[in-house]
C-alpha cells in the first residue's frame, strides 16, 4: 500500500504522537519514512520558532531546536528498526514547505499532528494541516 512516509514535525506533543504512529505504520507496511521540519524565515519575536538570518551568521536562531527535533523524531525511527531519512528545509512557508518535501521524496502519505506549535499563526492564516490538506494531492492521515 504505501512505501514512503513523510513525518513532519515542529516539536510538539501532536507532532510527536504524529511521527510515533506513522513510524508504528510504516513498521506494519514494509514502509521507510522521511522525517522533516521546517525553519521559516520571518522576523524574530512574531511567531514560533521561525529565525532571521543575519550576515556572517554562523548559526541561525532557531537551527539548533529544527535539529532537536529532527534528533527526536529519527530516535524513533531507528528505535523501531525503521528505514529512514531526515531533512530540514528553511526559508519556505512550512505548508510549502511539507508539500515539496512529500513529493521531492516521493513519499505517498503524509502523517502529520492537527496542531502544532503555532499558536499565532493558527490565528491568522490557520493550521499547517488544513494548508497542506488544500495544496496536495498526496493522501494525509492526520493525528490529534
Amino acid at each position: 500500500m504505501f512505501k514512503h512516509i513523510l513525518l513532519p514535525t515542529d516539536g510538539s506533543d501532536t507532532a510527536m504522537r504524529a511521527v510515533s504512529r506513522g513510524v508504528e505504520l510504516a513498521a506494519q507496511l514494509g514502509a521507510q519514512v522521511t522525517v522533516m521540519t521546517a525553519l521559516e524565515h520571518f522576523p524574530a519575536g512574531i511567531m514560533g520558532s521561525g529565525y532571521r538570518p543575519q550576515e556572517g551568521e554562523e548559526e541561525e536562531p532557531g537551527m539548533q531546536m529544527a535539529l532537536d527535533r529532527l534528533a527526536l523524531a529519527e530516535e524513533v525511527a531507528r528505535k523501531a528498526g525503521i528505514r529512514h531519512q531526515r531533512l530540514l528545509i528553511r526559508d519556505r512557508p512550512v505548508y510549502v514547505a511539507i508539500v515539496e518535501a512529500a513529493q521531492a521524496s516521493g513519499a505517498d502519505l503524509i502523517v502529520m499532528g492537527t496542531r502544532g506549535l503555532g499558536l499565532m499563526e493558527r490565528l491568522f492564516i490557520g493550521s499547517q494541516t488544513q494548508r497542506v490538506l488544500a495544496h496536495t494531492h498526496i493522501p494525509v492521515l492526520t493525528l490529534h
